[in-house]
């Protein structure tokens, strides 16, 4: 028998989820530990990351709005990026923090709609000790600088964002996002790029696309679940952060390099993550 002809039984395929999975990747920015948090209080964090924490020990609040979550062993929360939330440890706590951004970001929307978590969400009894070795060591291996652990670590996200979904139910599937939708979004965010130091304007961007600012309104909704304006913002305050760690440009610099007057942009900025430039600067 021939191995092909044997082998045939055991041939396999992507299932729905494996396909949605492989088609972005996982940016991850920050990976943190922290042991002994007991009894602290944290007010009005946001971050431009979806971030994920993973609860090994002592139990913790996290309040978002109306949504209140009380959390303990085991447990993990999803953030979704823009989301203004406060913390309360009690005694006892030991945490891991996962911040990542998903690449391309056209595929945000998508993946945060899969999870069902258009808003802050907790997964209880997700973890087991096991797990959390297994974050310990991946952990040591990246603050050591051993070779492979950034991919061990993109495989454990991955393996825990299948645990979640596999305890959702059917009927949170992907809400669908046409090609066509995601095109048009890519193309914005090229347009900003390429103007990233200019005011863009909504109207401009329509006339450089070719498109009405209704449509292209339509198509930031339906992919980045925010106005035309909003992914502007977003975009350009991003970038503003990144270039808030180079020491050599003022905050004037950094708020000409991305279209903005100083005032306007220290306003805007404040507004997107609740700190002024310089206060994010000496953090």
């Amino acid at each position: 028998m021939k191995p092909s002809i044997r082998l045939n039984r055991f041939r396999i395929s992507p299932d729905p989820l494996s396909s949605f999975l492989s088609g972005f990747r996982y940016d991850i920015v920050y990976f943190t530990n922290w042991p002994q948090q007991d009894n602290k209080s944290l007010n009005n964090i946001v971050s431009t990351c979806i971030k994920l924490v993973l609860q090994e020990s002592g139990e913790a609040e996290i309040t978002a709005g109306d949504t209140h979550l009380h959390i303990g062993a085991g447990s993990a929360v999803l953030i979704p990026p823009y989301t203004v939330y406060s913390a309360k440890t009690y005694e006892q706590v030991n945490s891991f923090e996962i911040f990542f951004n998903i690449i391309p970001v056209t595929h945000e929307q998508a993946f945060l709609t899969r999870l069902n978590a258009a808003n802050i969400c907790q997964y209880d009894a997700l973890l087991t000790q096991s797990d959390f070795d297994l974050l310990r060591a991946v952990y040591a291996d990246i603050r050591e600088g051993r070779d492979g652990g950034y991919a061990r670590l993109h495989a454990l996200i991955t393996e825990l964002i299948v645990r979640i979904s596999r305890t959702l139910p059917q009927a949170s599937a992907l809400t669908a996002v046409s090609a066509k939708e995601q095109a048009i979004i890519d193309r914005l965010l090229a347009y900003i790029d390429e103007h990233i130091a200019e005011p863009v304007r909504v109207d401009e961007i329509c006339r450089a696309l070719q498109v009405s600012q209704s449509y292209l309104y339509r198509c930031s909704r339906s992919v980045m679940n925010c106005s035309t304006q909003e992914v502007i913002t977003r975009h350009k305050m991003v970038r503003a952060r990144l270039l808030l760690h180079n020491s050599e440009m003022t905050i004037s610099d950094v708020a000409e390099a991305v279209g903005y007057d100083p005032y306007h942009f220290s306003s805007q900025f404040r507004k997107s993550f609740l700190q002024s430039p310089s206060e994010y600067r000496k953090r």
